[in-house]
């Protein structure tokens, strides 16, 4: 077997990922910055067939001690590893991957999703509609509006969103086609004619721009709206609402989510509206729901005001 230096067998196997698994950009991305780290470790001149278990070890180490990374990160770093080494020894390029029996668990703190009370929700649309609705609303006013409704409604993640093309969206149906992770298709809906009104007045003024890009979210100027560029007018609009705190879309799709799971949507359905690969995933949003139970419960007290617990 010929010798693999690794800086084209990574080369290889992101152009394996672009091409035949036509992963997404962010995801191409992520693999890049991680396998980068790891090339810097070790040396991208290293030929492939020399990596070991004890340098995987190795790097995991010096990702948390050196770098002083967080979990999530290593275990990403080494997931990006793992997925490249199998395929290279499904392609043949390496007779058996170092992660053969490696004995590495990475155990992930236990975090719920940080999500928006209803209180905030209801401050966050308000703002956001009455920015859109008043005398002489701008784009920006406009698009970030249907940004946040569509979000909350339907429980898409930033760059699902601004992935989103014209030809995607069906007014008719009130669904749009997305593409998630994985490149998985599946359609997400809006439930309501609030929700359409906010896409039927963005799409009236989406028109005035006579832009010949395709893509459904459109600057002032005509060019594609940008997920930071959403984290960033909302961070923006989150203060002029009075919320004490950063809001980011992310807790937009959390807070959807939860409120389904609290409405009493069956969770196969949430899944698929998320468009979770597993429904273990999903799962996490009936933790946040009984957390949100017992503090009303504990809220309401009701042994207390009858004053039991007294000694």
């Amino acid at each position: 077997m010929a010798a693999l230096i690794l800086s084209d067998a990574a080369t290889r196997f992101l152009d394996h990922c672009r091409i035949a698994k036509r992963l997404s950009a962010n995801t191409l991305r992520a693999y890049e910055i991680d396998l980068a780290q790891f090339m810097a470790h070790v040396g991208a001149s290293r030929d492939v067939a020399e990596i070991d278990r004890d340098m995987l070890r190795r790097f995991a180490r010096h990702l948390f001690d050196g770098r002083g990374l967080k979990e999530t990160t290593v275990k990403r770093r080494m997931a990006a590893l793992k997925v490249m080494f199998r395929w290279l020894e499904r392609d043949e390029a390496i007779e058996l991957s170092p992660f053969h029996r490696l004995d590495l668990t990475i155990r992930l703190p236990r975090r719920l999703p940080r999500c928006l009370t209803l209180d905030e929700m209801r401050r966050l649309l308000r703002q956001t509609e009455s920015e859109a609705t008043g005398e002489g609303a701008g784009h920006q006013a406009i698009l970030l509006h249907f940004v946040i409704v569509c979000l909350f409604a339907t429980g898409l993640r930033i760059g699902e969103l601004v992935g989103v093309r014209q030809a995607d969206v069906d007014p008719e149906a009130r669904s749009i086609a997305v593409r998630g992770k994985g490149d998985r298709e599946r359609k997400v809906y809006l439930p309501n004619q609030h929700a359409l009104t906010a896409l039927t007045r963005y799409n009236a003024q989406r028109a005035r721009l006579r832009s010949t890009d395709d893509r459904l979210l459109l600057t002032d100027s005509g060019t594609p709206a940008t997920a930071q560029s959403i984290r960033r007018a909302l961070i923006a609009l989150a203060d002029r609402a009075a919320i004490g705190r950063r809001v980011t879309p992310h807790m937009l799709r959390h807070t959807a989510a939860t409120q389904l799971i609290e409405a009493g949507v069956d969770i196969r359905f949430v899944q698929k509206l998320l468009g979770h690969a597993s429904i273990a995933t999903t799962q996490i949003y009936t933790q946040v729901s009984d957390a949100s139970l017992r503090a009303v419960l504990e809220r309401a007290d009701t042994l207390g005001r009858v004053g039991g617990g007294r000694g």
